[in-house]
């Protein structure tokens, strides 16, 4: 992680905020960038003085929150079309997926935002599944402060230590994304189940 980190670092030192915007951007789009490393690091440079702790917050919020909107919204623009190609909206098994999957959406969409890389799975099923706008933008923006605020507040609080904690955080994204993931199939699987005995 760190030959990638590194270079990704001194970009960030470089643009400060535009570069947390980009990364923070496309990363939520679906780029595998380490985003919850580079918000640790930013924390650590707003210890030092480097760069604000607030407006890094800011920009990740809104950039995160953008870039889950943009995986939203295409989902929602072609999802109709990709339903009908295929005909999964004649298979039953989808349609009562997708009721169930409306029924957990705002859970889904919040916990989903601690879960790295499947935050963005999340966006384009939510928007696949037609899960309501604002349902999706409150819950998204929710977890979109909570998540890089935790990660940028650890950061300064460990400072210059901040890579030491990096994999820690990596790992515990890890295990919020399959107990998410777990939790949410698990509902589902037990109401789809109560339907039918």
């Amino acid at each position: 992680m760190n030959a990638l980190l590194n270079p990704i670092l001194s970009y960030v030192l470089l643009y400060k905020y535009a570069a947390i915007f980009f990364l923070a951007y496309t990363g939520a789009i679906i780029i595998p960038w380490p985003v919850n490393a580079l918000l640790l690091a930013v924390g650590a440079f707003a210890s030092q003085g480097y760069i604000s702790f607030w407006i890094s917050l800011v920009v990740a919020v809104i950039a995160n929150t953008l870039g889950d909107l943009t995986d939203y919204a295409i989902a929602r623009k072609f999802g109709t079309f990709l339903i009908r190609r295929f005909k999964m909206d004649k298979i039953r098994f989808f349609i009562r997926l997708k009721e169930e999957l409306i029924t957990d959406a705002a859970i889904t969409v919040f916990m989903t935002r601690f879960a790295g890389s499947l935050s963005s799975l999340s966006n384009f099923l939510a928007g696949l599944v037609e899960v309501p706008f604002m349902t999706f933008l409150s819950f998204d923006l929710l977890g979109n402060i909570v998540e890089p605020f935790v990660a940028l507040t650890l950061g300064y609080a460990v400072g210059n230590y901040w890579s030491d904690f990096s994999n820690l955080l990596s790992l515990t994204a890890g295990i919020i994304a399959a107990a998410v993931l777990l939790f949410v199939l698990a509902r589902i699987y037990r109401r789809m189940m109560k339907k039918y005995e």
